[in-house]
């Protein structure tokens, strides 16, 4: 597993062979969401609200490191 991020109430993280479509997971202290890396999908709604808001500015700025990150863990043979 890789922590790409994080600040005071959020962490970005990627899982080793996990399920497409490429995504990275957002953990809050108030649950977790997926975010898909094309385009930026919310995908779920367990993370807090406002810290998704954050997580997603942060994610835009880093797009090529989230694909990169994600390629590195989930390298398909």
């Amino acid at each position: 597993m890789a922590t790409l991020h994080g600040e005071r109430n959020w962490k970005i993280k990627i899982y080793p062979d996990d399920h497409a479509p490429p995504h990275f997971h957002v953990q809050t202290p108030n649950g977790e969401s997926l975010v898909q890396i094309e385009g930026l999908v919310v995908i779920g709604s367990g993370a807090d609200a406002k810290a998704l808001k954050a997580v997603l500015l942060w994610a835009k700025a880093h797009v090529a490191d989230l694909k990169r990150v994600w390629d590195e863990q989930n390298r398909r043979n």
